[in-house]
């Protein structure tokens, strides 16, 4: 009896006490979105509590309450909180944070270094991260008002929405204004540049972009021949969930551009699937329109824990008429002026262009992984320009491989990578004479060539934690390449065959860095580097009086190659509220090429023997307000953006003159961008940006230059999720507001013919857009 009375006791305590020891416990992983690694620290918080945990070294976390919880918060310093809604407390979380604009030293470098996760604190390099919201504060689909915010870096482009120039440090600017030449692009570690050093951005949808990494000068050993920078674009991944994505932006002169797509976020999956179609009539008065369709497939499946297949898909049909350079009288008296050369041969592109790569990823062990591209894209054109109707196919294939390995040497972590990468492209141009000096009827082809681009980098870079704060990095690249040209048009003496081969000397590119990091909060660091650059195909052709690329191959012309060195800081101060990166750099380039035209149009390319880059790159932004603490306002961020870049020609004798000492063609000494953001708890939001463009020199001798400009931009907007499912954002915005009438890219070094000379490419005036994008997550 007294056995079953004890026993009574203890059930009724134990049920009495139930709610002191009945527990709810969700379990999970915090990710940094587009890298997949874990972030340490992050807190884990119930929605609408107090109670929270922080995640651990691997990034996971538990989590339990007393009572049941239907959602938790998630947030981690350099990332955008979220809440995320709990439908099975059985089934473990995976939780991907995207990165914010503020607090950018906590976030993950993506692609850089040796494969292990890395903070923007600890990276001894010149590197910016453009996050998903800093593309949202302009028009997505126009890259250059969110690129030209990074220090160090102008993107300009030629007509309404296409023919982009990217110039990072001054290099870039020499070059042209059709394509983008010593720098390297990828999309998703895919390689955007061909073989021949040349990249196109007409094919690549900005508003499917959740990420831009930018390394400035040739700092990135493992992505071989480099003179400018490396750009490495990251498709948006798909929230947790599967969603409906549906969009539409219109705005002045007939801009149109419509998105839908269909997301699946899961342990598994992470798939993106987007059709979008864009137009626009152009502000020229004539002739500068523009049509694209674009298809972007992108899907990271994780098969294991080890295993993970990444799939990249890209199909791009576009329509793009050229309105043309304006010279100096029309452009001052009739700046919306369509060039007449422009619109008798209807001169502009239609084009299709295929891209398709596949990554696969295993990890062998927690220290040793290897991942493995292969990659391929297919380009077809047709486009009326002078001196003839081209008809250009172009095919590129290769791969990319890297292994890396994390061992800890007795008490010294390190980490070493090692790699190559193969493409080779294989061009099929083919040029119709034209008949009359108006329309496009053709007769005789003029131009039958084939040319095989083929370039290799191997790489090799190892890291080593000397000590808890420091790390030094050494690494080097090899690199090769070579063309082959087949001319298949039979010559009849005196004419010149084109055909031939040239293989440039291998070149090894070194690299060097040291970082320090004080605390959590400040870190310093020290490299020095070189780049490496091959004239492009079209540049290694003697053209004396052929037009470019027709003509035999010129022995003489070098590469360009260039020593970097440079010192910079990157930190947050004042509590936390404001960030700051600032790089002081000097680079030495010789054999720069530049463009040259003769009196009858024709350009050809020489090396410029010496130039000298200096200067220095600042960023600064901060939140003002707490966001842990309550309030309407939940950011106001003033961010600044300058860049100062000293570019001299220091030996450059060319036939038409002594022009050393000079300011390198086309590069600009001051750049300037600043901006404010404000974010409200109902989700309103406002950003407000101006940007300063000094003037460049448009020829070698700097007799002319372009003038500097001002322009402002506007953007308001409400953003914020209806019943947790349905996701809005509206919006409108107002750029160039002062309507500025200035240079968006220059001809550069244009002779003075008989008539006038033609430089300018007009930017846009004034313009406005808005648009409705709509998120629904079942």
């Amino acid at each position: 009896m007294k056995s079953l009375f004890t026993t009574f006791l203890l059930l009724a305590g134990m049920l009495l006490s139930a709610p002191a020891w009945a527990q709810f416990t969700v379990t999970g992983t915090v990710l940094d979105q587009q890298s997949r690694q874990p972030l340490v620290g992050a807190a884990v918080v119930v929605a609408g509590q107090t109670t929270s945990v922080a995640t651990d070294a691997q990034g996971r976390f538990s989590l339990s309450a007393a009572e049941e919880f239907r959602a938790v918060r998630v947030q981690s310093l350099g990332y955008v909180p979220q809440e995320i809604a709990i439908k099975n407390a059985n089934a473990p979380l995976t939780i991907g944070l995207a990165p914010s604009n503020t607090g950018l030293s906590e976030v993950q470098v993506i692609g850089y270094g040796t494969g292990t996760d890395r903070k923007l604190l600890e990276t001894p390099a010149a590197l910016t991260i453009v996050t998903e919201k800093d593309l949202q504060r302009n028009n997505t689909i126009f890259l250059q008002n969110t690129l030209n915010q990074v220090p160090g870096v102008r993107m300009n482009v030629r007509s309404a929405a296409s023919q982009s120039n990217l110039v990072i440090r001054g290099i870039g600017g020499t070059y042209g204004r059709f394509s983008i030449r010593g720098v390297k692009l990828y999309q998703n570690g895919i390689p955007l540049s061909e073989a021949d050093g040349t990249t196109s951005l007409d094919d690549l949808d900005y508003t499917t972009i959740g990420r831009i990494d930018v390394v400035k000068g040739p700092a990135s050993t493992i992505y071989g021949a480099t003179l400018g920078g490396v750009v490495s674009f990251q498709t948006r991944k798909a929230a947790p969930g599967t969603s409906i994505n549906l969009g539409t932006t219109v705005g002045k002169y007939g801009l149109l551009r419509t998105n839908t797509g269909l997301g699946i976020g899961t342990d598994k999956v992470n798939l993106l699937v987007n059709y979008g179609h864009q137009e626009t009539q152009g502000f020229r008065d004539a002739h500068s329109n523009s049509r694209k369709d674009y298809v972007t497939v992108a899907g990271d499946f994780y098969v294991s824990d080890k295993q993970t297949v990444s799939v990249l898909g890209t199909y791009t049909n576009q329509h793009d008429n050229y309105a043309g350079e304006l010279d100096s009288t029309d452009f001052f008296t009739s700046y919306l002026k369509t060039a007449p050369a422009y619109t008798n041969r209807d001169i502009g592109v239609d084009a299709e262009i295929t891209r398709l790569g596949l990554t696969h990823t295993y990890r062998f062990t927690d220290k040793f992984a290897n991942s493995t591209t292969l990659f391929t894209s297919n380009s077809n054109s047709l486009s009326p320009v002078e001196p003839g109707y081209t008809h250009a196919q172009r095919a590129k294939r290769g791969v990319r491989s890297v292994f890396t390995y994390s061992p800890t040497l007795g008490s010294i972590a390190t980490r070493f990578a090692v790699g190559t990468e193969y493409m080779a492209t294989q061009d099929v141009n083919k040029r119709y004479a034209f008949l009359t000096t108006v329309g496009k009827e053709t007769g005789a082809i003029s131009m039958d060539q084939e040319v095989k681009s083929i370039q290799t980098n191997t790489f090799a870079q190892a890291e080593a934690s000397v000590t808890e704060h420091t790390t030094v990095t050494a690494g080097v690249s090899y690199n090769v390449v070579s063309y082959t040209i087949m001319d298949l048009i039979p010559k009849v003496k005196p004419a010149v065959s084109s055909s031939g081969y040239r293989q440039f000397d291998p070149t090894f590119t070194p690299r060097v860095a040291v970082l320090h990091s004080f605390n959590d909060k400040f870190s310093v660091f020290a490299q020095y580097s070189t780049g490496f650059s091959p004239p492009v195909s079209s540049q290694i052709s003697l053209t004396a009086a052929a037009p470019i690329g027709s003509g035999p191959i010129n022995p003489d012309v070098k590469p360009e190659t260039n020593q970097n060195v440079e010192l910079g800081s990157r930190g947050t101060i004042l509590g936390n509220h404001l960030n700051y990166d600032v790089t002081l750099f000097r680079m030495q380039v010789k054999n720069g090429l530049v463009s040259q035209v003769t009196p009858d149009r024709v350009t050809y390319f020489v090396n410029s023997g010496k130039s000298e880059y200096k200067g220095v790159e600042l960023a600064l932004s901060g939140n003002l307000i707490d966001p842990a603490k309550p309030g309407v306002l939940t950011q106001v961020r003033p961010f600044v953006s300058y860049t100062y870049t000293d570019a001299e020609f220091k030996d450059y004798k060319a036939p038409s003159g002594d022009f050393s000492g000079k300011q390198v063609t086309g590069s600009f000494k001051n750049l300037f961008t600043g901006g404010l953001d404000v974010e409200t708890q109902p989700g309103i939001y406002l950003n407000l940006t101006s940007q300063f463009t000094d003037r460049t020199p448009m020829s070698d001798n700097n007799a002319r230059y372009a003038a500097s400009y001002w322009l402002l931009n506007s953007r308001l907007g409400i953003r914020n999720k209806l019943a947790g499912h349905l996701g809005y954002d509206v919006f409108g915005g107002l750029d160039n507001i002062t309507d500025k009438r200035y240079v968006a890219s220059v001809a550069l070094n244009q002779t003075t013919p008989v008539g006038k000379p033609t430089f300018y490419n007009p930017g846009m005036p004034r313009n406005w857009y808005a648009g409705v994008n709509l998120n629904y997550t079942f």
